[in-house]
């Protein structure tokens, strides 16, 4: 017989994606690899796309014909009229693609969502060419030039169009209804956004841009509760490198069983000491300052924290703040005991998974030892230490600065030569040529690693 396991509810409060078309993750990959799109390319892919439209239009044009009286020439005539003047509209749509307005009674894709998203694809299929020797923004800055950052913006408003869609349909909860109102600017970012209200109450934003390359859509408060979040964790998982960029998970203790003074206890015996540097606190009380006399008639005024205290553990530049502090009291009530304890994370240092949406409680139990109560099973995120790439010429800049006393000495003090310095240096290499023979923060290209295949290839 197994052991239940004990596990006190918690709940997501707040939650930050971030996403990107599966094209668009090709474009990032090329701009990674050197490739930039020839001329001739997108014209040719822009040019298939429109005459696809028209074909379309001029298939429907055929239809009404054969069913139209063969002598009626004023009807053949109308139908003509009504063919030149809808490829006009189509070739002027086409040029001006609607990308910045999701409409708000939509129930499917924009029709120049699915017509952008073949264009981009031939654009793709043609060969390319290859050019390492600029970085990698500008590589990437080429590619949207080339393809055209309307056409993007178009796969990403089309994007954020079926999240929107999916709201009410398949990630909402049932007494929910959602609906959007666009913003006239963009947000955190993102060229366009819009505001998402849950039965008429603000509850996140979804922003989308081409040079973003993707979709960003964020919940807080009631927009969290209004989520069927198990639904909306099994719809996405599968959504290629998607990202959580914050997270906020939370525990009500109504009862007030571990209040304040409790989480105050648990910092001072270690419980907020996850191993490394000694975890940042900040301590507030809000109240009123109450007169009281002495008996021996003198006043003096007390502190009063009858509007609320909190305990913050850790900090937003870092990515994780702990916050605990006295809800109900904040909320109006002096005599509430409710206490929640919420956990703020964010992707700057560490890759959030997609399962804290669907256990909170024990990702919550596993951010600091004091939390373990929360539950048995407790699931611990780890923070990234991200090593600063460095080019050939700073990593040369810097062992000049760092080497060149100890050479100096080798000459005059040792009476070696230059060959026996640089055989001293290199002797424990066993393949100079390999990746791991080189420095581990060197940014190496692509065409660098190929020359060092051949340099091994002719020794």
């Amino acid at each position: 017989m197994t052991n239940k396991i004990n596990s006190i509810p918690c709940k997501v409060d707040a939650l930050s994606l971030t996403w990107s078309p599966t094209e668009l993750l090709r474009i990032k990959h090329l701009a990674k690899i050197g490739a930039c799109l020839k001329g001739d390319i997108v014209t040719t892919a822009k040019n298939d796309s429109l005459a696809r439209k028209h074909n379309e239009l001029k298939e429907n044009m055929h239809k009404e014909f054969l069913a139209t009286n063969a002598f009626n020439n004023d009807a053949y005539q109308q139908i003509v009229s009504r063919y030149k003047s809808s490829c006009e509209q189509i070739t002027r749509e086409f040029d001006e693609r609607r990308f910045k307005d999701l409409p708000l009674n939509s129930m499917r894709l924009a029709e120049n969502e699915v017509a952008a998203r073949y264009e981009l694809r031939d654009m793709l299929k043609g060969e390319l060419e290859v050019d390492t020797a600029t970085k990698y923004d500008d590589r990437l800055n080429n590619l949207l030039d080339n393809i055209g950052v309307d056409l993007v913006d178009t796969l990403c408003c089309g994007e954020a169009e079926r999240f929107v869609c999916r709201l009410n349909n398949v990630f909402t909860s049932e007494t929910y209804m959602w609906t959007v109102r666009p913003n006239p600017s963009g947000r955190f970012n993102y060229q366009y956004s819009a505001t998402l209200y849950a039965d008429g109450v603000n509850a996140g934003i979804i922003a989308w841009g081409g040079k973003n390359l993707g979709c960003y859509v964020s919940f807080m408060g009631l927009g969290c509760d209004a989520l069927d979040m198990a639904r909306l964790y099994q719809e996405i998982k599968n959504i290629p490198e998607i990202k959580i960029t914050r997270i906020d998970l939370a525990h009500d203790d109504y009862a007030g069983t571990r209040s304040i003074n409790v989480a105050r206890k648990y910092a001072k015996k270690g419980g907020f000491n996850s191993g490394g540097r000694p975890a940042s606190y900040m301590y507030i009380e809000s109240g009123h300052l109450t007169q009281k006399i002495q008996k021996q008639l003198k006043k003096e005024f007390r502190f009063i924290p009858d509007k609320g205290r909190s305990l913050y553990v850790g900090s937003r530049e870092s990515g994780k703040l702990l916050r605990v502090y006295e809800k109900g009291i904040q909320m109006g009530d002096p005599k509430d005991k409710w206490v929640r304890w919420e956990l703020e994370l964010h992707s700057s240092q560490r890759v959030i998974p997609l399962d804290t949406m669907i256990k909170p409680s024990e990702y919550l139990a596993g951010a600091y030892p004091a939390l373990s109560f929360l539950n048995e099973e407790q699931s611990v995120i780890k923070t990234i230490v991200k090593r600063t790439k460095m080019t050939v010429e700073k990593i040369i800049e810097n062992q000049v600065i760092s080497t060149r006393k100890a050479i100096n000495m080798m000459r005059l003090i040792c009476d070696m030569t230059d060959t026996q310095i640089i055989d001293r240096f290199l002797k424990d290499l066993a393949d100079p040529f390999t990746r791991s023979s080189l420095p581990q923060r060197l940014a190496i290209t692509t065409t660098e690693q190929a020359y060092l295949e051949r340099l091994s290839t002719t020794t």
